[in-house]
């Protein structure tokens, strides 16, 4: 089941950022979101108080942003739809880390986690039978990906 349903792709951005600080900082700050999210601090603190009035962070003015129980399932959901995306862009369809992250961040917010795991299982079949024929990744695999068999 998708938590992310009632959330609009702003919202999400947030949750997911929160997710992210908080791993790699053990705390999440608006300025830091804002930073992270390149928004201006105000729009940071409107969004955090609609995720704190949708339970999904715990957050008093002027203090650190936690994610609630719900919030970190939330926002493991999206982070997790972000990287398969990513990875499927990027190793299957080869496009450029850059692009594969920016489709990603797009393409993350309309689908559900099922479709999310079956671009997961996609991926790793088809690299696993290029991988096995020698072929992922070559010239031949590139120039069929790029121009069509």
């Amino acid at each position: 089941m998708d938590n992310c349903k009632s959330l609009s792709h702003s919202l999400e951005d947030y949750l997911e950022a929160i997710l992210i600080l908080e791993t790699k900082n053990r705390v999440a700050r608006v300025r830091d979101i804002a930073a992270h999210l390149d928004v201006q601090m105000p729009s940071v603190t409107g969004a955090v108080k609609s995720l704190r009035d949708k339970g999904l962070v715990d957050y008093e003015k002027n203090s650190f942003i936690c994610l609630t129980e719900e919030g970190k399932k939330t926002a493991e959901e999206i982070f997790n739809k972000h990287s398969v995306l990513v990875e499927f862009l990027e190793n299957v369809l080869l496009l450029s880390h850059e692009k594969a992250v920016a489709q990603a961040c797009n393409i993350e917010h309309v689908i559900d986690s099922e479709t999310a795991t079956r671009f997961s299982n996609c991926s790793a079949y088809i690299k696993q039978k290029l991988e096995s024929k020698g072929v992922l990744k070559t010239d031949d695999w590139r120039k069929n990906i790029e121009k069509g068999l």
